[in-house]
């Protein structure tokens, strides 16, 4: 087994004013990266002050380029009124920054180095900052190329805080408050499944789009007829349906020159989480 380290970068954000319980002037902080090139994994464990701290894992379907040089990983601590985060919320009211967890993860693979992985990918965030409780609205939500920030959840559980999401492409990582009502959360996740599928018509032969149109359809009806059996009995064909394929009827590549549409990883990313909401409805 092949097993190397890298240095994780760690760098401290604090804008416009202090957070309590945290240094203006904490020193960006370098730990080990542990990447598995045969396991196609890499994980971390992260320390940015004596009360927030994580461990991160993701873990490729299959990648190639995952070396020490590749990647870059960088958490901040945030303000938690920085109007350059809050503008990426879904809503700056009901999605907030746990106060006990001020962090933005930022993975960043070398765009000049290669790297590249098919499907999707799974990340999990474990952290002792943050308590896990029955019915705890803390999820896991992902930005791409500082665009909003989407729920990618798909497991959270004890231990003390832990929270699995997946998705086909990079950036930014955040786990905030969802109080939103639920009905809005299951409703945009549908609307996110669907335009990904829109979105990728071009790259896909027109039978394919059919099929990945019909499946999705036969979900928004079964929810709008608010038959979650039937819609979660629709999604499991669809997950399926995108799980069996290797690439061939849905590409499923992204590279860190950004240039691929990882159209499998980002629908898988989007089924599976609208899956999640559906079934702790």
């Amino acid at each position: 087994m092949y097993a190397s380290k890298t240095l994780l970068k760690v760098a401290v954000l604090l804008l416009g004013f202090s957070l309590s319980s945290y240094s203006t002037s904490a020193p960006a902080v370098e730990v080990p990266l542990t990447i598995n090139a045969q396991q196609n994994s890499l994980n971390a464990s992260v320390e940015l002050s004596a009360l927030v701290s994580f461990d991160i894992s993701v873990q490729f379907e299959n990648a190639v380029g995952l070396t020490p040089q590749n990647m870059t990983l960088e958490a901040h601590l945030l303000n938690l009124a920085d109007p350059d985060i809050l503008h990426r919320l879904p809503n700056s009211l009901l999605t907030t920054i746990p106060q006990a967890f001020p962090v933005l993860i930022s993975i960043s693979p070398d765009s000049a180095k290669g790297f590249a992985f098919s499907g999707a990918y799974t990340i999990e965030i474990y952290t002792k900052s943050l308590h896990y409780t029955e019915g705890t609205p803390l999820r896991l939500f992902h930005s791409h190329n500082n665009g909003t920030f989407a729920d990618i959840t798909t497991m959270t559980g004890s231990g003390s805080y832990r929270v699995r999401g997946n998705g086909g492409q990079f950036s930014d990582f955040i786990i905030l408050t969802d109080l939103r009502d639920t009905n809005t959360i299951i409703q945009s996740k549908l609307a996110r499944l669907q335009n990904i599928a829109n979105n990728s018509q071009s790259l896909l032969a027109a039978g394919a789009y059919q099929v990945l149109s019909d499946a999705i359809d036969n979900v928004s009806i079964a929810m709008n007829s608010s038959n979650k059996g039937q819609a979660l009995s629709a999604l499991e064909h669809l997950i399926h349906l995108l799980e069996a394929d290797n690439g061939t009827i849905y590409p499923d590549v992204w590279r860190s020159s950004n240039d691929l549409n990882n159209v499998r990883g980002n629908l898988i990313s989007a089924a599976t989480t609208l899956r999640f909401s559906l079934r702790i409805e």
